[in-house]
């Protein structure tokens, strides 16, 4: 059975490979527009040889001379470029290979820090079993369930008297009169009408027993209000009972060795930060270069390509050399003969040249777009913390494997990534109580795979992807 930090691997892995697969396609791709650069040369040179031949000195070196200048600007133009995507590729492979050991460390790391968890762990098991027999845990265990039930006897008194409020307080509050006397707080200090209206108050509360109604009413509010508080102090006292129980656990725990075992986990913990952020800055790097490189493969590739193309086209199509052609083809000699061969020979493989080009660059794309599923596929795995070495993955490699390769073929999105991971992803059940000797304060588990990194619960919509924990939900950008 795979660990949730082996299924990940898994998927790394996979993106490594790809890039690797990336680097071969980069140089297919620059083998290519060296052919097909040295197929325009060729060509070139045909015309050149034909110049040489027909053209008096004067006017060959002039033709020659202008091919020449303008084959140069062509060539470098296609040249530079190579060299740019030549130099994006080994930055590339050179991040990659710094990510995979990366990577591999962050696994040790994360490794070092689940067996710290899981001596953790066992021990506060060990004591939390040792601890039952003891006289002062007991009475302290006693204390908090003494003061639970009065809390809970408070809490149900303090609900009575506000149901009874609010049916016996209907007709008060029903009543328009009352109500008005009510809110102007007649007959109190805090009564601020002028004599007249005063006047007019007094005969309505005359009239409708005001004086009595109120004080009913007024008493009818006191009570919820005083027993709320009254149980309010007595979950109070509840509280204080735990964290009494909080402290006998946690002597227990200092007794049996526990402060070496919380600054092994502490310690764990910031190396695996430490690990995180070294794969997070190289990331960020190979996306950067990435996307650099997409830039360069993209328009911007065509582009340098088609100027080059067309460049040394237009000076082969001039007038001249057109003539040259002609000439040579109605006089020939040997060296005409050879010369138009070439020329004809280099225009026919020149298309299926600019043709393998294309085609590899279309390649890159499609390859670039799969393992950036993956890539999406993998983070948000992290984000949810699946990455937990103490996690498992129920189905094993297989169906992984499978996926995987589905997202590489193209036949599947990342999105089917997420719902094997989502689906068969079981999280770490602890041995011990989390509260244990901590109440009140953050418990070690599962921390800190679950903690602190975007995501915080449970895959969306997910029966069963999980044996414990939940939480907020995690956007997946609509994958499923």
């Amino acid at each position: 059975m795979l660990t949730g930090r082996d299924a990940l691997f898994s998927v790394e892995k996979a993106i490594s490979r790809v890039r690797t697969d990336e680097g071969r396609l980069d140089q297919a791709l620059r083998s290519a527009m060296e052919e097909a650069a040295r197929l325009r040369r060729a060509e070139a040179e045909g015309f050149r040889t034909l110049a040489r031949i027909k053209l008096d000195a004067m006017v060959r070196d002039r033709v020659i001379a202008d091919l020449d200048a303008t084959e140069r600007r062509a060539l470098a133009t296609i040249e530079n470029h190579r060299q740019a995507l030549e130099a994006l590729a080994r930055r590339r492979d050179e991040a990659q290979a710094a990510l995979d050991k990366a990577e591999a460390a962050k696994h040790d790391r994360d490794q070092e820090l689940a067996n710290a968890l899981d001596a953790l762990d066992q021990q506060r098991q060990r004591t939390a079993e040792r601890i039952e027999t003891d006289s002062s845990w007991q009475a302290a265990k006693v204390a908090v369930a003494q003061a639970e039930e009065i809390a809970a006897n408070a809490d149900e008194k303090a609900s009575r008297a506000e149901a009874d409020l609010a049916e016996k307080g209907k007709p008060y509050d029903d009543d328009p009169l009352f109500t008005y006397l009510w809110t102007r707080r007649h007959g109190q200090a805090e009564d601020t009408s002028g004599n007249f209206v005063r006047f007019f108050d007094r005969r309505v509360a005359q009239l409708i027993g005001y004086r009595d109604a109120r004080a009913n009413y007024a008493m009818l509010q006191e009570i919820p209000a005083r027993l709320r508080e009254h149980a309010k102090s007595k979950q109070g006292d509840v509280d204080i009972a735990k964290e009494r129980v909080a402290e006998t656990e946690r002597k227990a725990l200092v007794t049996d060795g526990i402060e070496a075992l919380d600054a092994r986990v502490e310690a764990g913990h910031t190396a695996v930060k430490a690990a995180e952020n070294a794969v997070m800055k190289i990331t960020g790097e190979l996306e950067q270069i990435e996307a650099d490189r997409q830039k360069a493969l993209g328009p911007g590739d065509d582009a340098v390509y088609g100027n080059a193309v067309e460049l040394l086209s237009q000076a082969l199509a001039q007038e001249d050399l057109r003539q040259l052609y002609q000439e040579a083809l109605r006089t020939p000699t040997k060296a005409d003969e050879q010369a138009i061969i070439s020329i004809s020979k280099m225009r026919e493989e020149l298309p299926k040249a600019d043709g393998e080009v294309a085609q590899i660059r279309t390649q890159i794309r499609d390859m670039a777009r799969r393992r950036t599923e993956l890539e999406g596929g993998r983070d948000r795995a992290r984000n949810i913390g699946y990455d937990d070495p103490r996690g498992t993955f129920g189905s094993g490699q297989d169906v992984l494997g499978q996926v995987i390769g589905g997202i590489l073929s193209g036949t599947l999105g990342g999105g089917a990534l997420d719902r094997v991971l989502r689906d068969n992803y079981r999280r770490p059940v602890p041995r011990a109580d989390p509260d244990f000797g901590g109440w009140g304060r953050a418990p070690s588990w599962p921390y800190p795979w679950d903690q602190g990194r975007g995501g915080g619960g449970s895959w969306p919509g997910g029966g069963g992807a999980s044996s414990g924990g939940s939480g907020g939900g995690w956007r997946t950008g609509g994958s499923f």
